[in-house]
């Protein structure tokens, strides 16, 4: 609650201001449900490092009601894309950037939408009675369009005022080249983001600008990403492993230890990896309808 009150999440109304107030009934259509929902917080290793509580709205119903009104959410407007796969750049340096929506304090919703308080406890009435409602001025967890705004916010800020490039064939994929030779490469999952450059300067100024317009929380030496192992060599080279995952579920399914059994070594050739690794730098151009699109 301490969060929601510092970046300005919601404001309270009262119920009867709606549009579709029902005095009978003592109620408005459009307000949607929220619940808290309990999480642990993992390391790289399984382990848990923190309990989390999230206030979370109930997207479905948002979708059932804004059908029912006329107001229709479509794939394009509601969800954020996110890479088709992971995209790894062979650079000097990386850092991993997660974005959290209850940090984007600067994007707000594009529509009006008004949500019960999340617990019996936090909910009141005003001195004639009429339920006290939150007209939510972020985008939440769980809103129908909370993922295709923060998409659309982070891509206006990365086209329109720093100058990146998206591509074409990934609309999370996005990259700014210097005049120096040195580049920048930004992948987008949602609302976490996977950074990339090759020691320059201007890259850093550029990153700075991005965690500053979205207050970022930066890790110099990622240990995992989106639930994978992540391994950075001193030479510039990245690993990416799921151990922790297969690791708890082997040791959940298996009869006996994990290291008990025998290792085998994914299959791959040198001349494999070389074409991924050229493949994964190759430049890419927009689509204008695409970039319209996305």
């Amino acid at each position: 609650m301490q969060n929601f009150e510092r970046h300005g999440v919601y404001i309270e109304v009262s119920e009867d201001q709606l549009p579709s107030w029902n005095a009978s009934t003592k109620g408005a259509f459009e307000v949607i449900d929220m619940m808290w929902v309990l999480r642990k917080k993992r390391d790289e290793k399984g382990e848990i490092l923190k309990y989390k509580a999230r206030a979370v709205v109930c997207g479905n119903q948002q979708e059932r009601k804004a059908l029912a009104s006329g107001d229709e959410h479509t794939l394009e407007t509601c969800y954020a894309p996110w890479a088709a796969s992971p995209i790894i750049c062979e650079c000097g340096s990386s850092t991993w950037m997660p974005l959290t929506f209850k940090k984007l304090s600067r994007a707000t919703t594009e529509r009006s939408t008004f949500a019960a308080p999340p617990s019996p406890d936090e909910r009141f009435f005003d001195d004639r009675g009429v339920p006290v409602v939150w007209k939510l001025l972020k985008p939440l967890y769980g809103e129908a369009d909370a993922g295709g705004i923060w998409h659309r916010t982070a891509k206006r800020q990365l086209i329109e005022v720093q100058g990146f490039t998206q591509s074409e064939f990934d609309p999370c994929y996005f990259y700014k080249k210097y005049d120096d030779e040195h580049r920048i490469d930004l992948v987008l999952y949602v609302d976490d983001c996977w950074m990339a450059d090759t020691g320059s300067v201007k890259a850093d100024n550029d990153l700075r600008i991005f965690r500053e317009r979205f207050k970022l929380t930066l890790q110099d030496e990622p240990k995992q990403f989106l639930g994978m192992n992540i391994d950075l060599g001193k030479d510039g080279s990245v690993k990416v492993s799921a151990a922790a995952y297969v690791k708890a579920k082997a040791e959940f399914y298996l009869p006996k230890p994990l290291a008990e059994y025998p290792r085998f070594e994914t299959p791959s050739t040198p001349q494999l990896v070389k074409d991924y690794e050229i493949a994964a730098r190759k430049d890419h151009y927009v689509d204008p309808a695409f970039q319209k699109k996305y």
